[in-house]
């Protein structure tokens, strides 16, 4: 089995700084900067909290509720979207998602009455291929 990219922020004391998300990152900073554009334009804060079991993930979150939980994993970053499963065919039938993420969507694993669609993000491309997701996942109840 191949190693699985990790999260380097896993020191409970050390909080990701920007500057340190740079380093860890190198070049896909700049899909870490889209993507947190992308969130704080669709009125989502982003807040790094650190957790036993995972190390720092960012809960990007409005007033109300979680849209998603990030990560950095080697040198991407990973952004998961969890959703009920009552809403899977609701998402899968929106007419701007693409046919690749109807079908990932279709696809997904059920996690008990949730399901996640992720993201790997190194460029502000990668956000683009998401942004239908986030605009379900904000819109969608």
């Amino acid at each position: 089995m191949a190693n699985q990219p990790t999260n380097p922020f896993t020191d409970p004391d050390i909080e990701p700084a920007p500057a340190l998300i740079a380093d860890a990152l190198g070049p896909a900073i700049e899909g870490w900067d889209a993507l947190t554009r992308a969130l704080t334009d669709a009125g989502v804060q982003v807040a790094w909290r650190w957790y036993r079991d995972g190390g720092w993930l960012a809960k990007a979150a409005d007033r109300r509720r979680t849209i998603a939980w990030i990560a950095i994993e080697g040198d991407a970053t990973r952004c998961s979207f969890h959703f009920a499963e009552r809403l899977r065919d609701d998402l899968a039938s929106l007419p701007d998602l693409p046919p690749e993420l109807t079908r990932r969507v279709r696809e997904a694993p059920r996690h008990g009455a949730l399901f996640t669609v992720s993201f790997l993000v190194s460029g502000p491309a990668d956000v683009e291929r998401l942004r239908p997701i986030l605009n379900a996942r904000i819109t969608l109840r």
